[in-house]
């Protein structure tokens, strides 16, 4: 599988732009986000995706794209790739081109990096390219609940917040590492809401829900020490109109569970992005909704 595919193209993000619309309707039918809002470090015009493609002219057939980061882990810090949107022209599915594509991502990135991380809704179409199902992760059902009073200040994030939220992804002990220009873009993602706990005119905790036509409804990227996102999140929810939502419980979290208290109104164990290591160990990961493929 590793072996560079002929008829495979690896194009570059000024190239794809073209196709997007394409893309909407293969991955997003109906959505009222874009691929660009929904994936922004893959499609925006000054994102840093490898996009490999298969296409008849200007026809697009066959399409997948991914990223390689910085991941920090358990392990220490290495490079990992993330790979996701791998979609084929409803017309031409059945004949090999997904894997084709797969392909040529897994024999660009692979040799660069330790592990590959696949976001894929039918998994077991991707174990013959070597990737195997990664641990479960746990999703956390919220209910709002009345507001209590506080000192902090929560509220919504505003442009000067971006350097002080930078510095909470930054001290989290699994993330992907981000610039402060990286992280200001995707704080200002569409479709996206964030919110801040403010205590003494420091930024303590940060929390965001909702990004473009993913994760609607769920909390899936937040900062600051467990103690301060369970503060936070109780009004987070009144500040975003949610009634309920779910939270998605990063494995390091290891008291957020249990400080959020009544809050927590159900839990669930969901699949998470399939993994092709370098060495065949089964490596846990933790990937923040803002760097999902």
């Amino acid at each position: 599988m590793n072996a560079p595919v002929a008829n495979v193209r690896l194009i570059t993000r000024g190239e794809v732009q073209r196709w997007l619309p394409q893309l909407d309707a293969w991955l997003l039918d109906g959505a009222f986000y874009s691929v660009q809002h929904t994936w922004p470090q893959l499609y925006r015009n000054d994102g840093d995706g490898l996009f490999f493609v298969v296409t008849d002219g200007d026809r697009l057939l066959s399409h997948c794209a991914g990223r390689v980061v910085t991941l920090h882990d358990e392990r220490g810090a290495h490079d990992v790739g993330l790979i996701g949107s791998v979609a084929t022209d409803p017309a031409m599915r059945g004949r090999g081109l997904a894997s084709e594509v797969l392909a040529a991502a897994i024999a660009e990135m692979a040799p660069r990096t330790d592990r590959l991380l696949l976001w894929a809704e039918r998994p077991e179409l991707y174990e013959r390219a070597g990737f195997a199902p990664s641990a479960p992760e746990a999703c956390l059902a919220l209910a709002r609940r009345p507001r209590r009073p506080t000192d902090d200040v929560v509220r919504a994030l505003t442009i000067d917040d971006h350097r002080a939220v930078h510095a909470l992804h930054e001290q989290k002990p699994w993330r992907v590492a981000r610039s402060l220009t990286t992280m200001s873009t995707l704080l200002s993602t569409p479709g996206m809401t964030t919110v801040v706990l403010e205590r003494a005119g420091e930024v303590r905790a940060y929390a965001c829900t909702g990004k473009g036509a993913d994760l609607q409804g769920h909390w899936h990227e937040f900062g600051g020490t467990d103690r301060d996102v369970a503060a936070l999140l109780p009004a987070a929810m009144h500040l975003a109109a949610q009634i309920e939502a779910v939270l998605l419980l990063p494995p390091y979290r290891d008291e957020l569970r249990e400080l959020l208290g009544e809050q927590v109104v159900g839990e669930a164990q969901v699949p998470g992005p399939m993994v092709r290591s370098a060495d065949g160990a089964a490596v846990a990961s933790w990937i923040d909704g803002l760097d999902s493929v």
